[in-house]
């Protein structure tokens, strides 16, 4: 009788222990991947400055798209003044 408690005592350690390990891993793998998104992160804030005054600087042509009709119009009268084309 006290060999199937030992048993089972050791069973349930080995139990535990692998519990132990497998979170143990969990936890690491975790770690990683938390580490790699904080780095992630940090390159994001080096690259966001530049990003927004790229989209300043689009932001700045828009009214030249804007004026490409006119200027498209204004070119179509220089071309043919006459209106013979269309």
């Amino acid at each position: 009788m006290l060999r199937i408690v030992l048993v089972l005592q050791v069973l349930i350690l080995l139990l535990f222990g692998f519990f132990i390990l497998n979170i143990q891993n969990t936890v690491n793998d975790l770690s990683g991947q938390l580490e790699t998104a904080l780095l992630t992160i940090e390159d994001m804030k080096t690259v966001l400055p530049e990003i927004e005054e790229a989209v300043e600087n689009f932001n700045q042509l828009e009214p030249l798209f804007e004026n490409l009709g006119k200027l498209s119009e204004l070119l179509s009268v220089l071309t043919d003044p006459f209106g013979s084309n269309g």
